[in-house]
C-alpha cells in the first residue's frame, strides 16, 4: 500500500505474449497491487496469434509454451515433418494464448483500445505518468503508477534504401494479407534474417507467379526445423549436456559437425539412423541443391555458430534449390536494379516491379519514454540500469531458441523484483556497462540498442540464477533426463509456481548415444578451457 491505504500500481504496456505471461505473474508476485494491461488492438493474440494463412512457428509447441501453462509434450510424428504437428500453424498459437488468458483470467485486467504514447517520470520524482490514447473517445488520459514492464517488442521498419517507387510499405506486408497482393511481379527482397527469408520464400511460391530474388551481403546459417539426418524438431536435439559446453567450442566444433553433415549426409544417415522418415528421402536435383545451397549459405556467414541468428526454414532451402527463389549479393546504387553476384556468381541486372526492405526494425522505448533510452540501457535486457521501477520483456532475441519462453522467465525475474522476493543486483550499472560490451563483442552484427541478443537457455539460467530457482533434479533419473532430452524451460524449480505439468510424459532422448557420450567426453575440455583467465 502507499501512505494513503491505496493499492501501490503496475502498469503492463502490450498484452501480445510477453505481455500476457507478465501480467499472469504480476498477479500472483502482487497480490495487494492493482495491475493494468493496456493494448492497442482488441485482441490477446500479438504479432504471432495467426500472421498469415499457412503460418508454421519455427520453434516447436513443446519449446514455445509456458511452463505455467504446459500442453504439449515431445513427441514427434511419425510422418518426418510432413504434418508439421510438432509446430504451431495457421492460428494455433493465438489460440493457445486466447486458453492462455481464459484460463487464468486475465482478460479484466486489460484495456483494448488504448494506446500508450508517452511514460514519463513526474515532478515529484516517483513512479511514472502514463499517458494513453483511448480509441472509443477519441481522446488522451493519463494515470500514475508505480512500476511499468514495457512489453512491446520491435516495430517493423526499413532501414532507408532510397524513395525509389519500388519500395513496398513494410508495415503492410507485414499484415496477414500483405504479400498475398503482390502476384505475377519481378521481387528483390534485401535484407538477411528471418523475415527477409520468410518473405522470400512466400513470395516465391508457385500460385504468386512472381520472379522473386534475395540479396544478402553475407552468408546466412539455415537451420531447418526438422534435422535432415534424424528426422525430428532441431529443437528436440539441444540438449542442457549441449548447451552445458563453452560457446567458443561449441562454435569450433559446431560448424565443422554441420559442414561435414552437409557434405557428406548419406554418411551420416548410415551412422546414425533414424526411425523417422524424413522429406529429404526423395532424393534427386532438388535434394543435392539443397544441400550445395545450405553448404554455400553457412559457408558464408560472417559469425560463428552459436553468434548469430538462425533462420529456420524448410521451404526456404527448397525454394533456392528448385529455382524459384534466387540468391544475389547486395545492391551496388541507389537505384537498387544492379546487384553483386553471391559467393563468385557473376552481377546482376534487375528491374524490379517490387523491393522489400526487410531490413530494419525500430524500437518504441525512445518515443515512449521521450528521450534516448534503448535496450542497452537495460541489464539482462530487463532491468533499467538507473530506475529500480522500469522494466522490459520481451526485448530479448535468441540466436536459437523463441520469444515466448524467454519472455517467461524474464517477466518471474521482473514482478520478484518489484515484490522485493528477489533483491535487485547491486551495482547494476557496472554490471550492465560489462555486459553490453561483452555482447557487442560476441554479437558484432546486430545492433544492441535495438535488440538484446542471447543464447536462450544459457541466459534462461542466468536469470534463474538470480531467482534461485535452477533446474533441481530429485533423481538421477530427472538428471540424467535434463540434460539429455529437450532443453525446456520446464525444467526450472519454481517453488511457488502453480503449473500442473504432471500429465505430460517423461520426454525422449532424440540425440544418439554417440553424441551424448561424446559430449560427456568434452566436458573435462570445457573445465580446462574455463579455468583460463578471462574465460567463463
Amino acid at each position: 500500500m502507499n501512505g494513503d491505504n491505496t493499492p501501490r500500481r503496475l502498469a503492463i504496456i502490450g498484452a501480445g505474449s510477453s505481455g500476457l505471461i507478465s501480467l499472469k505473474h504480476a498477479i500472483d508476485a502482487l497480490p495487494n497491487w492493482e495491475v493494468r494491461c493496456f493494448e492497442e488492438s482488441d485482441r490477446v493474440t500479438g504479432a504471432w496469434g495467426r500472421p498469415y494463412d499457412g503460418f508454421v512457428s519455427t520453434s516447436t509447441k513443446y519449446t514455445t509454451q509456458f511452463s505455467c501453462y504446459p500442453r504439449y509434450d515431445a513427441t514427434v510424428r511419425p510422418d518426418g515433418g510432413a504434418s508439421r504437428g510438432e509446430f504451431f500453424r495457421d492460428g494455433e498459437y493465438g489460440e493457445y494464448l486466447q486458453d492462455f488468458a481464459d484460463h487464468f483470467d486475465l482478460r479484466r485486467h486489460i484495456s483494448h483500445g488504448c494506446r500508450v504514447t508517452a511514460v514519463r517520470r513526474p515532478a515529484g520524482g516517483h513512479g511514472w505518468d502514463v499517458t494513453f490514447h483511448v480509441r472509443d473517445i477519441a481522446q488522451s488520459a493519463s494515470e500514475q503508477f508505480d512500476a511499468v514492464i514495457i512489453c512491446t517488442g520491435l516495430v517493423a521498419e526499413p532501414r532507408p534504401l532510397g524513395d525509389q517507387a519500388t519500395l513496398a510499405d513494410l508495415r503492410r506486408l507485414c499484415s496477414t494479407a500483405g504479400l498475398a497482393e503482390i502476384t505475377g511481379k519481378t521481387v528483390v527482397v534485401i535484407g538477411g534474417g528471418e523475415m527477409a527469408a520468410d518473405f522470400a520464400n512466400r513470395l516465391a511460391q508457385p500460385a504468386a507467379g512472381n520472379r522473386v530474388y534475395l540479396s544478402l551481403r553475407s552468408g546466412i546459417r539455415v537451420s531447418p526445423r526438422y534435422h535432415p539426418i534424424r528426422g525430428v524438431p532441431s529443437d528436440f536435439l539441444r540438449n542442457r549436456l549441449m548447451l552445458s559446453i563453452h560457446p567458443d567450442i561449441r562454435n569450433w566444433i559446431g560448424q565443422r559437425f554441420v559442414a561435414a553433415r552437409i557434405r557428406h549426409q548419406g554418411w551420416f544417415e548410415w551412422l546414425f539412423p533414424s526411425s523417422s522418415k524424413t522429406q529429404n528421402d526423395a532424393g534427386g536435383d532438388v535434394f543435392e541443391q539443397r544441400k550445395r545451397w545450405g553448404r554455400r549459405l553457412n559457408r558464408h556467414a560472417r559469425h560463428g555458430l552459436f553468434d548469430m541468428f538462425h533462420n529456420k526454414s524448410d521451404d526456404f532451402l527448397t525454394a533456392v534449390a528448385e529455382g524459384r527463389l534466387q540468391v544475389v549479393g547486395p545492391p551496388t546504387d541507389a537505384t537498387l536494379t544492379r546487384y553483386e553476384g553471391f559467393d563468385g556468381d557473376a552481377p546482376q541486372q534487375i528491374t524490379p516491379d517490387v523491393v522489400v526492405p526487410a531490413v530494419g526494425f525500430r524500437s518504441r522505448l525512445g518515443e515512449l519514454l521521450g528521450d534516448q533510452t534503448n535496450v542497452s540501457d537495460f541489464y539482462l535486457g530487463c532491468c533499467h540500469a538507473e530506475h529500480d521501477d522500469l522494466f522490459l520483456v520481451g526485448f530479448a532475441r535468441p540466436v536459437i531458441g523463441n520469444i515466448p519462453s524467454i519472455s517467461e522467465v524474464q517477466a518471474r525475474l521482473v514482478t520478484r523484483l518489484i515484490a522485493g522476493q528477489t533483491p535487485r543486483p547491486d551495482g547494476v550499472g557496472r554490471l550492465n556497462a560489462a555486459d553490453a560490451a561483452a555482447r557487442r563483442e560476441r554479437y558484432g552484427g546486430v545492433d544492441t540498442r535495438l535488440i538484446y541478443p542471447v543464447e536462450m537457455f544459457p541466459y534462461c539460467d542466468q536469470l534463474a540464477a538470480l531467482m534461485q530457482a535452477g533446474p533441481r533434479p530429485r533423481t538421477l533419473r530427472d538428471r540424467w533426463t535434463q540434460l539429455t532430452a529437450p532443453a525446456t524451460t520446464l525444467d526450472y524449480d519454481f517453488p511457488d509456481d502453480n503449473r500442473l505439468d504432471a500429465g505430460l510424459p517423461r520426454p525422449p532422448r532424440y540425440l544418439p548415444l554417440p553424441l551424448i557420450m561424446l559430449l560427456f567426453a568434452l566436458k573435462p575440455v570445457d573445465w580446462l578451457y574455463r579455468s583460463v583467465p578471462g574465460r567463463r
